[in-house]
């Protein structure tokens, strides 16, 4: 590819890397959806031993649970920076990690970090992260760090006893980044038998029960002891396989809150693959052909949610290209004036994904700062029911905007993710909690504001949380669109409102 000035290709890795690092130091509350979710639970763990108000409404509890990057990060980290600057950090990870892991393996298997492998840094803003998606990110960098570790060792007992304890890290960290690493293990060694590396049939299943088996042996039973509790986790209603939504995936990879962008950037990217495949212009390391092709084959089976897990579908597009660019190299047969037509093109798209990211990150900032500003007119300790005037004011910050009560005044929401964390709510909070609730319309709250309360059956949530509002709730969020006139003819009072969201007292006005 071509070279800029001096500049050599880790330098302008390090480049990249130093970027999403100043906008996350600009805007450290740039990311939405799942993320503030995520974050309010860290701070619940970080601040329950001291705060009264927390200790009302929520507990730790101990339980397998492999979903843990943030929960491992950012309690204890929060003590000496603050719970934003030690979610920043985590967001960091989960951006630049996989890319990293790219262009490590890159350095692995041509002995250089090389032009091509920088393509991975196109998958930065994609949309794991958009959703909020940070512990699996960032596992998932983890994933193919092992892996490239993995590779790089031969087959003995060292081996095994290397992975023992990462095999476990990984599956505390996410279940699928654990997964993943064992996934694209198993399809190198399967690789380098059928090259006739592992030596004959019983050789290599002497390998693969007695070696290799036994360097998982930790990730799966704790992955078993955390599937025991799976069938309680709260379903979200989808199909196993939906076309619309693998034709999404597509754009997974670069997709980060606009949608033109993110085609623009996938069909660069796509045509600059085929091309090169198609002419011969770039040849993969002997093998890693076939590591992509298991990678696709993942993308295309992968059903859209398990165990009421959503969002599997799009997981793996970005790290499809990261593994692409950094398996490939150039061939002498690509022409100049192609190498200089690429060049520019992937300069342009990086560009183009950092600009993008970059507009994304600042209006989900600005947004969260004025809803924190919003939040002092709330009492602290307050149980806050969450609404959306219609379909279109959920937006990525206002999806779990919400949770930014909890840490700004301790109040109690009802849709924290505490099925895949430590935090459970208190036995008294059971009847007020419903995990990956989504809020509720004004039609759902005046139907809810008469209905019985009913108690939770399972000791943990009640879908039945808000029955009987006006009698049980304190304050009422109505995330909204502009100009909405907001809940005009129910029972409560307005408090302070800014133009995404009006705060409501529950009673009436006096």
């Amino acid at each position: 590819m071509m070279h800029l000035s001096r500049l050599k290709s880790w330098q302008i890795a390090l480049g990249l890397i130093a970027i999403v690092a100043l906008f996350v130091a600009l805007w450290p509350l740039g990311l939405g959806r799942d993320y503030m979710n995520h974050l309010a639970r860290t701070y619940i763990q970080g601040n329950l031993g001291t705060d009264a108000s927390l200790q009302q409404y929520y507990e730790v509890s101990f339980d397998f649970i492999p979903d843990m990057t943030m929960d491992l990060i950012v309690p204890w980290l929060s003590q000496i920076t603050g719970i934003y600057a030690a979610g920043a950090l985590t967001i960091w990870l989960g951006y630049i990690l996989p890319p990293i892991a790219g262009v490590m393996l890159a350095r692995t298997l041509h002995g250089r970090v090389t032009w091509v492998s920088l393509f991975g840094f196109l998958t930065v803003f994609n949309a794991n992260m958009d959703y909020g998606f940070v512990n699996f990110n960032a596992s998932a960098g983890f994933a193919l760090l092992a892996f490239v570790l993995w590779i790089r060792m031969v087959p003995d007992w060292r081996r095994t006893i290397v992975f023992a304890p990462i095999g476990l890290v990984l599956v505390v960290n996410h279940a699928l980044a654990f997964l993943l690493f064992g996934y694209l293990a198993l399809a190198w060694e399967l690789i380098q038998f059928f090259k006739g590396v592992r030596g004959p049939g019983s050789k290599f299943l002497f390998q693969i029960f007695c070696l290799d088996a036994p360097a998982m042996l930790g990730g799966i039973t704790y992955l078993g002891l955390s599937v025991r509790n799976a069938t309680d986790l709260p379903q979200i209603p989808a199909p196993l396989f939906d076309p619309a939504g693998k034709v999404g995936a597509i754009l997974a990879g670069t997709l980060f809150g606009n949608i033109l962008i993110a085609a623009i950037l996938s069909a660069t990217i796509i045509v600059i693959c085929y091309l090169s495949i198609r002419n011969k212009w770039v040849e993969f390391v002997d093998g890693m052909d076939w590591v992509c092709a298991a990678l696709l084959a993942l993308v295309v089976l992968m059903p859209i949610a398990i165990l009421g897990i959503w969002g599997l579908h799009f997981r793996f597009t970005g790290l499809l290209l990261i593994v692409f660019a950094a398996s490939v190299q150039i061939r002498p047969t690509l022409p100049k004036r192609v190498n200089h037509i690429f060049s520019v093109l992937g300069l342009s798209a990086l560009s183009l994904a950092y600009y993008n990211g970059a507009v994304a990150m600042a209006n989900v900032d600005r947004t969260a700062d004025e809803f924190r500003l919003f939040l002092t007119d709330l009492p602290e300790g307050s149980k806050l029911l969450v609404a959306f005037s219609n379909s279109e004011a959920i937006s990525v910050f206002s999806t779990h905007g919400a949770s930014m009560a909890v840490i700004e005044r301790q109040a109690f929401v009802p849709n924290l993710f505490t099925n895949t964390s430590p935090v459970d709510v208190t036995p008294a909070m059971a009847d007020y909690h419903m995990p990956q609730f989504g809020g509720f319309s004004p039609d759902d709250l005046r139907m809810t504001a008469s209905a019985s309360a009913v108690p939770s059956e399972n000791g943990f949530w009640s879908p039945s949380f808000a029955n009987d509002w006006p009698r049980r709730w304190d304050y009422i969020v109505l995330f909204r669109t502009p100009n909405h006139p907001g809940l005009t003819d129910l029972p409560v009072c307005e408090v302070s409102a800014i133009e995404s969201a009006i705060l409501y007292k529950v009673g009436p006005c006096l």
